[in-house]
């Protein structure tokens, strides 16, 4: 779709990516995206000695990410956004995360139940949304509340949530969220719906299947209309982190809860 003004797909491929995932390095993109590394390491090198992307390491390990001072990035990531919105539903889940081998069922399992004992101790949450829209209908601010587990069935658990949420200094407003968390041990995967309409009336948000040590992403990126969600777990003895990413026409936010 960009391929005309980018030069080539893999120049394409390489900012699509950067922007749907903030993040990369090359033997990623190459495991996810199927394309073969030298390739990626020309469009990469190539954008990197336009100053549209900067790269930095940690360990070992050169990542990659869209410039901060480019002084067109706004513009850029309008175009990024529009042209990810316009792909397919099929074409939009290869820009995900989640594109990696399945783990093996002996792995598998006892990392989700690792993760469903986690989540029976969560009490509490932290929040935090970042627009990348320059509108005004952008989700920012912080909020901190108390995180009600309910046992529904041995499969099923309800996540009370209430607390406060500050978008603007010292302007403040209560919220109250119910999450349903499911346990799948034969496919292997926990899925996520938010219950805002009820529990007859759920709106599905994720399925999440381990990806590694304490590590569940989400198996494709779900569409609500228009909008794409895709999401990251990682969890710990102390806490859950629980990242979205929310890319539409009107869209284009990260969330991060933070349960302990």
């Amino acid at each position: 779709m960009l391929e005309g003004l980018c030069g080539n797909k893999n120049v394409q491929k390489v900012l699509l990516f950067l922007f749907v995932n903030s993040k990369c390095y090359g033997a990623q993109l190459q495991r996810i995206l199927r394309t073969p590394l030298t390739s990626l390491q020309n469009a990469l090198g190539r954008l990197e000695q336009g100053r549209i992307i900067v790269s930095y390491c940690e360990g070992k390990t050169k990542l990659y990410q869209l410039n901060p001072s480019y002084p067109l990035l706004n513009e850029l990531e309008q175009l990024l956004k529009k042209a990810y919105t316009l792909l397919s539903p099929q074409d939009k889940k290869l820009y995900s995360l989640i594109q990696q081998d399945t783990l093996e069922k002996r792995i598998q399992e006892p990392l989700l139940l690792s993760f469903w004992e986690k989540l029976k101790t969560i009490k509490q949450l932290t929040l935090h949304a970042t627009s990348r829209s320059k509108e005004e209908t952008g989700w920012n601010g912080k909020g901190k509340g108390d995180v009600l587990a309910s046992k529904e069935s041995d499969h099923t658990l309800l996540f009370h949530e209430r607390g406060s949420w500050q978008i603007r200094q010292n302007q403040n407003m209560t919220f109250s969220n119910t999450f349903r968390w499911t346990l799948d041990r034969e496919a292997g995967m926990i899925s996520l719906e938010h219950l805002r309409l009820g529990p007859n009336c759920p709106v599905f948000l994720f399925h999440l299947a381990p990806m590694g040590s304490n590590r569940l992403a989400s198996m494709d990126s779900h569409l609500c209309e228009e909008d794409a969600y895709l999401a990251q777990v990682l969890w710990d003895r102390h806490s859950i982190r629980l990242n979205w990413r929310v890319i539409g026409p009107q869209k284009n936010e990260e969330m991060e809860y933070h349960y302990s």
